[in-house]
């Protein structure tokens, strides 16, 4: 609800702007995945003279939320955990929330079915999908006391670190069945192993 947030939704300048090999990162739609940013699939590094420029209209900063609201990927969500200096292109738009909101919380409820459902039923099509800012200011967040929205962030976030360590213990224990089966592999082709039947 507007009335949860600090400052106006805005996005990322619709200007394409010169990018080069090192600079102020730039982020845009690839870069948001699993509720945080992955500033190793930046589009590229702007000018600090260009980030000043685009600074003043939308600055990022920790604890912001970012939704992409154009393309395949719309109503995907990110929240900023990093005080480095970056900025964001137009697909992502910029959710900053008040004192009554706590930023997890909010990135969570996002996340949610039932808030994803009210992205995909209020879309219009182009070009792609897309949703406006305006809409996105309209739909409807719960918004339980402040004590109650940190109980469940903490849970929430006991959960979903419990997952992303299943999930990095695993992909290891595949990784490491994917060596073996290579090892396995070239010494069965190259000798090394008999695999003649016994007689």
């Amino acid at each position: 609800r507007s009335s949860d947030l600090s400052t106006p939704i805005t996005d990322g300048p619709h200007e394409t702007p010169t990018f080069y090999d090192h600079g102020i990162p730039f982020v845009s739609a690839e870069a948001i995945s699993g509720g945080y940013i992955n500033f190793e699939k930046i589009r590229g590094y702007i000018s600090k003279e260009d980030h000043e420029v685009y600074s003043k209209k939308c600055k990022p900063q920790r604890d912001d939320i970012f939704m992409i609201k154009s393309g395949a990927t719309t109503g995907v969500t990110a929240i900023v955990d990093t005080d480095i200096e970056f900025n964001i292109w137009s697909p992502l738009a910029v959710v900053r929330c008040n004192d009554s909101m706590l930023p997890f919380f909010a990135l969570n409820y996002m996340r949610s079915h039932s808030f994803l459902e009210g992205v995909s039923q209020n879309w219009s099509f182009g070009t792609q999908q897309n949703i406006g800012m305006g809409v996105i200011g309209d739909l409807p967040i719960t918004v339980p006391p402040f004590e109650e929205q940190k109980v469940i962030a903490s849970y929430l976030k006991r959960g979903l670190d419990r997952l992303s360590s299943l999930t990095h213990k695993t992909q290891r224990s595949i990784d490491l069945l994917k060596e073996r089966r290579s090892a396995f592999i070239t010494a069965a082709v190259t000798g090394q192993i008999d695999l003649r039947e016994p007689a």
